[in-house]
């Protein structure tokens, strides 16, 4: 029997779209092994095809011939776009991939553009983008690292290796994110390029291979902590880095500590009344608003959590502004009370010596000569 030829396989899909979808489909292109010379006599075809219309994504199809899986499948242009910035972490399969059908040459003119955007973003000098991009990946491997510390040890391996390989593939794309860059081969064959990457976690080799390799629950749960902690350590160092913005409070805190002081009034007024609850929580958002505000004042950059209660209440504690949730008490909310009133004068003594121009009136007719 003569050796089986995948192309030949491509070849008769083309076929099939030139009789029934030629109007329907815009793109059809291969990539992975067949193009990068990796293929074996069991590797399948990678393809897709970009459908022009609705009825386009009949064109697609998933069969077995001589024993091999193909899956021909359609990409839209959507998606192809968020490959284009970036935003889909499988960027590679637009990037590197070769043609086997164009409808017309607008169709042709518009992949070519979303192949030449990856390439810009990649020479871009900036780094924001990517830094953010980044982060939005890791938000992805948040609640599967909350869910797999809620599962203790008690279950079987393959639930962990499972939650194991929802984390690194996420943070596979971070990393090459930071690298201004993306993948250009499926899992596990991507790991040379990981390993070689000028930026990337401390100890991601090791920890990668305790993920794959390990039978010990307690090896892999540790092993995840630590991918996620070193690559979150890296993205904070990486912003710090590039970061060109120079403090502004003129500019960036208008308006900010009139509606921050209505905060602190209900924190008061709760205490006076001594409700707790509505205390309890009045002062934890003061608090993580107050951070983060403080944080985007002098960087320019919006920042939530840990990382902005972190570096915003280093600045706090330098201006001197106090804190409120540790004088939380629900025996005595004297000391709250107190705080919040003082934060609310040294905040504002803070801001005008930060030239910020604080829009407070003692009368109406005070008020009326303002806006009129």
């Amino acid at each position: 029997m003569d050796k089986f030829n995948v192309f030949d396989v491509s070849s008769t899909l083309i076929e099939r779209i030139r009789r029934h979808h030629a109007e329907d489909v815009a793109i059809a292109a291969y990539y992975g092994s067949y193009l990068d010379g990796t293929a074996t006599d069991r590797s399948d075809l990678d393809f897709f095809f970009i459908p022009a219309t609705p009825e386009g994504k009949n064109a697609g199809l998933s069969f077995i011939l001589h024993d091999i899986g193909f899956d021909f499948w359609p990409l839209s242009w959507e998606r192809a776009e968020r490959m284009a910035t970036l935003a889909d972490g499988k960027a590679g399969i637009l990037a590197d991939c070769r043609l086997l059908y164009v409808r017309s040459d607008e169709d042709l003119e518009r992949f070519n553009n979303l192949k030449r955007q990856i390439k810009d973003l990649r020479s871009f000098e900036g780094e924001e983008e990517f830094i953010r991009l980044a982060e939005t990946k890791m938000q992805v491997v948040y609640p599967v690292l909350y869910e797999l510390r809620r599962a203790g040890t008690g279950r079987p391996l393959t639930y962990y290796r499972m939650q194991a390989y929802e984390i690194m593939t996420p943070i596979f794309e971070a990393i090459a994110l930071l690298n201004r860059t993306y993948l250009r081969k499926g899992w596990g064959r991507n790991l040379p390029q990981l390993y070689n990457m000028s930026i990337r976690p401390e100890g991601l080799e090791a920890n990668v291979n305790t993920l794959l390799r390990s039978a010990n629950v307690n090896e892999t749960v540790a092993a995840c902590e630590r991918l996620a902690d070193s690559l979150r350590v890296l993205i904070a160092r990486r912003r710090s880095e590039v970061q060109t913005e120079e403090p502004d409070y003129p500019k960036r805190a208008v308006g900010f500590y009139e509606e921050f002081k209505g905060m602190l009034d209900k924190v008061q007024y709760a205490c006076e009344r001594k409700d707790y609850e509505v205390a309890f929580f009045a002062a934890a958002q003061a608090d993580a608003e107050l951070y983060s505000f403080l944080v985007f004042c002098e960087t320019g950059q919006w920042k939530h959590g840990s990382e902005a209660a972190e570096e915003g209440k280093k600045i706090a504690d330098a201006a001197k502004l106090p804190a409120l949730v540790p004088l939380l008490d629900p025996a005595n909310l004297i000391p709250l009370q107190s705080a919040s009133h003082w934060l609310a004068i040294t905040l504002e003594r803070y801001l005008r010596g930060k030239g910020v121009e604080i829009r407070r009136f003692t009368s109406l007719s005070d008020f009326r000569k303002y806006l009129f």
